[in-house]
């Protein structure tokens, strides 16, 4: 499959999507705000309705083959890129005991963008769009907390 941009999607089954460059254009979630040299943006919420802890992860590039996804029931997560489109997977939060290669979306997230992802949504981890990568996360974590890998049904699921 060939990832979709998050802004030509409704992102809303899976989750919020912020697109912090354009903060009128796509949500009005966000404040702007601008002075001599400098330009800010933030979001008017909070992004995840936990507590949370910052992760640092480095993605391949594409194409990318993957055979597992993940779902957090304790927590949403937010990604946000480092230096580069990302792309990663998702399928809508269900009560099947493992995502469907029929019902997963590669999605990409360019700088500046933002992606949180409901509680249970299906996700996978993320890669570059052209080479490896660095991204960001926010969620909850902790010793044993129930983090769900699962394989994927029907997969794997290759992406171009």
């Amino acid at each position: 499959m060939k990832p979709v941009e998050i802004s030509s999607i409704d992102f809303s089954d899976y989750g919020i999507f912020y697109d912090m460059l354009n903060p009128s254009a796509n949500n009005p979630n966000i404040n702007f705000s601008a002075g001599e040299g400098w330009e800010d943006s933030n979001t008017i919420f909070p992004v995840v309705d936990t507590l949370t802890n910052i992760g640092f992860t480095t993605g391949t590039g594409c194409p990318f083959t993957t055979t597992m996804m993940e779902r957090h029931a304790h927590t949403q997560e937010a990604l946000f890129c480092a230096e580069s489109p990302i792309v990663f997977l998702v399928a809508k939060a269900n009560d099947l005991p493992e995502p469907d290669a029929n019902d997963v979306l590669a999605v990409l997230l360019k700088p500046g963008q933002l992606a949180v992802l409901h509680r249970n949504t299906w996700h996978s981890s993320a890669h570059g769009l052209e080479k490896k990568c660095l991204y960001y996360w926010l969620a909850l974590c902790y010793k044993n907390e129930p983090t769900e890998w699962k394989d994927i049904k029907n997969g794997p699921v290759y992406v171009e």
